[in-house]
Parts: C-alpha cells; sequence; structure tokens
C-alpha cells in the first residue's frame, strides 16, 4: 500500500496552477492512480529521471501529461521513501509547467533532503 503526502509548497503551488490548467488534479490523480502505484520507482522510459537516491530516500522527476496543455508535460518532483517496510510513502516535493519554468527547484529539494534525512 501507497500513501501520498505532499509539501505545504507543493499544495500552494498545485493549487495555484489548476485555476488555470483545469484539468490538473484529475490527470495528477491519474498519475497518483495508474503509475506511482504500480511502479513508484519509475518504468524505464524516459519520463522518469532519479535525482537522488541514499539507503532510505530516493527523488524522481516524471513528466506528467495535462489535457489542458494540448499535449505539453508538466515535471512533479516526489520523493520516495524506501525505508518504511510496511507502508511505502510518496511525498510530492514539486510540481511546474515545463513551459513557465525550465528546471527544478534544487534549493528546494536539498532543503527537504537535509529536513527529512
Amino acid at each position: 500500500m501507497i500513501t501520498f503526502e505532499e509539501t505545504k509548497e507543493c499544495k500552494r503551488e498545485l493549487k495555484k496552477l489548476s485555476k488555470k490548467y483545469k484539468t490538473l488534479k484529475k490527470d495528477f490523480a491519474q498519475l497518483k492512480k495508474l503509475y506511482l502505484t504500480e511502479c513508484p520507482q519509475g518504468n524505464g522510459t524516459k519520463h522518469w529521471n532519479l535525482l537522488y537516491q541514499n539507503e532510505r530516500i530516493e527523488i524522481y522527476k516524471v513528466r506528467m501529461h495535462c489535457d489542458a496543455t494540448k499535449g505539453k508535460f508538466f515535471r512533479v518532483i516526489y520523493a520516495y521513501h524506501i525505508d518504511t517496510k510496511t507502508i511505502e510513502t510518496i511525498e510530492f516535493i514539486e510540481i511546474y509547467f515545463k513551459g513557465n519554468k525550465a528546471n527544478e527547484d534544487k534549493h528546494r529539494i536539498k532543503e527537504y533532503i537535509k529536513k527529512y534525512y
């Protein structure tokens, strides 16, 4: 069983972006249900990039399709906590539209790693 959580920054971004991109919440739910519950560590395609890894956590960047962007992708940064034995946890760190922002917030990822590990 996988539990999903979001950092407060990610919640804020999702809320703000959902106002402009009306299908975003549905597409985000689909990402969780169809892809992350089945293969939280990626499926080996170019859509997943491992950004950080240690014995307790892996941080991934994944491309997420959004119907409202007409074929363009959002990027979702998430942490997969591998140190939990019974319940797997995925925490979303950042979500952004590739057309508005070139890369992930590396400082936010470093702060997340420091805060939890």
